[in-house]
């Protein structure tokens, strides 16, 4: 029987996406909001019985270690660099700190990562640094962002590390990114993701904890704070039991990779866009 796999991943940071648009956001604020959104995503995490993939700052590690702690019981943690802030420059070796911070704190092995906001970056050092998957690759077209039209959109081995990317649809490269799962009607996007998975064989999806927050409050763009909070965790929850009721086999990133290298799932073949 054919598998459908669905990597469901949380960029796991501090709440700082207001520094984008001008508002400044104490860092005790920053981890309060990541903080109530990761209370409403865990109910709903726990009522589903399903392994996730949580992309976690060294920092939000540091800050709070028995829950990161708690989370690898159960579900993956990976990196997701060392911060999360504009404030504070990316530097290479961050990558590295983080990966310690976090086998440190979690006492499990970290192999995956995810850069902040799908940042460019050197990705040189990971394999020797001891990660087997990276996952900062959206092979879309983003104004104003990126336009990465021209990677592929399967999972593919580059000099030793396995690249997860972000799922967007077969055709026309639609991102089904976090704003997609925020913006459009459920029924819509509920069935972009199913016939992708069942076209693609496997789905990779990222959202953020603070996004079941409420985050009405702070001055963002409504494209950014639509459907917060409750809301939005009642729409993670139909999501879910949707593409369960329809065979999707919920894994981590890292026991996805094990049946990529295993089963020889990884793409051999030209593809299309």
């Amino acid at each position: 029987m054919e598998r459908h796999f669905i990597n469901l991943t949380f960029d796991l940071e501090e709440f700082d996406i207001p520094e984008e648009y001008g508002q400044k956001v104490s860092e005790n604020n920053q981890m309060d909001v990541t903080l109530e959104g990761m209370n409403r995503l865990m109910r709903v995490l726990d009522k589903h019985d399903i392994t996730v993939t949580f992309f976690t700052t060294g920092n939000f590690a540091r800050k709070n270690p028995e829950l990161v702690r708690n989370l690898a019981a159960k579900h993956e943690i990976a990196s997701h660099a060392l911060y999360h802030s504009p404030a504070h420059i990316f530097q290479q070796d961050d990558i590295l700190i983080s990966k310690q911070i976090l086998e440190s704190v979690s006492e499990s092995r970290v192999t995956g990562f995810r850069m902040p906001r799908l940042a460019p970056f050197d990705e040189s050092k990971l394999t020797e640094w001891g990660f087997e998957y990276d996952s900062s690759v959206n092979p879309t077209y983003l104004p104003g962002r990126y336009n990465l039209l021209h990677k592929n959109p399967l999972p593919y081995i580059e000099k030793g590390l396995i690249e997860l990317p972000c799922s967007t649809t077969p055709f026309l490269r639609f991102p089904l990114f976090w704003l997609s799962f925020k913006n459009l009607p459920p029924a819509i996007y509920s069935s972009m993701c199913l016939r992708t998975l069942r076209k693609r064989k496997t789905l990779m999806l990222y959202f953020h904890p603070w996004e079941f927050a409420d985050i009405s409050s702070f001055k963002l763009p409504g494209f950014v704070k639509n459907n917060n909070g409750q809301k939005l965790t009642n729409r993670l929850d139909g999501l879910i039991q949707y593409l369960k009721s329809n065979k999707g086999e919920f894994v981590t990133c890292q026991q996805f990779c094990t049946q990529l290298k295993e089963k020889s799932y990884l793409l051999k073949s030209p593809w299309k866009i």
